[in-house]
């Protein structure tokens, strides 16, 4: 059996376990180690602990030698001079008559609370990056609300005072110089007033319902009216691989689209525009490119112009759905507005069947 004095009494001295011993009436003959500081004081019943109340009966079975040991895994909780986990053993020791306890640090035990705790401090990490993420989309969603409010802006209240503006001037110069033109030129007037206030009323009606339920036509009946309202000749090249990203980005495109066909009819003075969609496969993955080429006559990009959004809205529009829009221009060199958007795994899928079949 355990000679405490040459095999365990040293480790129990330097704190690596905790050792006693325990009359066989079950009081505390001695304790060595801070690990077995649980048990009662010397001379008590150590069935008076918490972790040994009630254990009467298995303390005789052992004596008895109806059992090997007893043996109390993980215990910690409240009990005096336990900090950690502790595995504690009990064995009858039939030659001196009396009972040994052994305690040793529970590694397993400690481990699983380990593991618990890292468990927490994931979950709480998730908590806070799911946090992050709301805060994210909760941005995203008032800066799309702003773009929205500012195209709109832009797309009817600028557009139509700039129209009804430079019909009053002209109006004036027929004042002076034709007075008979000056009746025509206010009902071109009123016309663009009527016009603008109708565009108005739609830009209110539109700010009423989200973004992906806001109607509106696919780009090439846009590009198709545009040619038949402006007599712009208009060409169009549309690659079948292109039209998964063109649907997926739909609102995206109609939006750009629309700002780049409103410059050239305002600023160009263009005669053909040319219209492409393809697809662009890079080692980041694959992309829609769409360009919109004009022969006007283009402008210096590097003279800023106060007061213009339209560039800057594009640019802005293009970033929300996660992609680029740049404009490319010289004077006398016409216009290109390419625009680059990431293709969903499904608009790439629908890619390579549409390639397949």
């Amino acid at each position: 059996m355990i000679d405490i004095g040459t095999e365990l009494l040293p480790a129990a001295q330097a704190e690596v376990i905790g050792l006693a011993v325990l009359r066989a009436d079950r009081t505390v003959q001695q304790k060595v180690g801070r690990l077995v500081e649980w048990l009662p004081a010397l001379g008590a019943d150590c069935c008076l602990c918490t972790l040994l109340v009630g254990m009467e009966a298995e303390m005789a079975a052992l004596s008895e030698g109806r059992r090997d040991l007893i043996a109390l895994s993980g215990v910690r909780a409240e009990l005096p001079g336990l900090d950690r986990p502790v595995t504690a053993v009990i064995l009858w020791n039939g030659d001196r008559s009396h009972y040994v306890v052994i305690a040793m640090p529970d590694f397993t035990a400690r481990q699983a609370e380990i593991m618990f705790e890292s468990e927490r401090r994931a979950r709480r990490l998730m908590e806070q990056q799911l946090e992050a993420a709301n805060s994210e989309v909760r941005f995203a969603s008032l800066a799309r609300t702003r773009l929205r409010l500012a195209r709109d802006l832009h797309d009817t209240l600028v557009h139509s005072i700039v129209a009804l503006l430079t019909q009053i001037r002209l109006t004036r110069h027929f004042l002076a110089t034709d007075p008979a033109r000056v009746s025509d030129g206010l009902a071109i007037a009123e016309e663009a007033a009527i016009t603008g206030l109708a565009r108005a009323r739609d830009a209110i009606a539109r700010l009423r319902m989200p973004d992906d339920l806001e109607p509106g036509s696919d780009v090439e009946k846009m590009l198709s009216d545009f040619a038949q309202q402006t007599g712009i000749e208009v060409s169009t090249q549309i690659d079948d691989g292109a039209r998964p990203g063109l649907h997926d980005h739909e609102t995206t495109i109609r939006r750009i689209v629309g700002e780049a066909l409103r410059n050239v009819e305002a600023h160009a003075k263009a005669r053909r525009i040319r219209f492409d969609a393809a697809v662009e496969r890079t080692e980041a993955g694959a992309r829609l490119i769409v360009d919109v080429r004009d022969d006007g006559r283009g402008f210096d990009g590097t003279v800023p112009k106060q007061g213009h959004f339209g560039l800057i809205g594009m640019a802005e529009f293009a970033e929300l759905a996660g992609g680029q829009c740049a404009v490319e221009s010289a004077p006398g060199a016409g216009t290109l507005v390419r625009t680059s958007l990431p293709l969903t795994v499904s608009a790439t899928n629908d890619r390579s069947g549409a390639v397949g079949a």
